[in-house]
């Protein structure tokens, strides 16, 4: 892609304070959905298969479905993506 942008000319979610700040709102969610797996009333009282009766098996497989959301993702982009200046060429 182009490299269009100044560095003077950085958006709200460029800035480094609140990239911080949005990294540890992210591992204090992650850390709290563990943790309320363990929570006996969030707790499956018949799990269908023995491992949903783990206490953070349901964060475990979010972020592995989320993780591979992320990579299928980035090689769909190799298949299906157009190089740059695909349609400035068509005009």
């Amino acid at each position: 892609m182009s490299d269009n942008h100044h560095h003077g000319d950085e958006g709200w979610a460029d800035k480094k304070g609140f990239r911080n700040a949005f990294l540890g709102v992210l591992i204090v969610a992650s850390i709290a959905a563990a943790i309320a797996g363990f929570v006996p009333a969030w707790q499956k009282e018949h799990p269908h298969f023995e491992v949903e009766g783990w206490g953070v098996f349901f964060a475990v497989w979010g972020f592995a479905a989320f993780m591979f959301i992320v990579l299928a993702g980035q090689h769909l982009r190799k298949l299906v993506g157009r190089k740059e200046g695909y349609y400035e060429e068509r005009e």
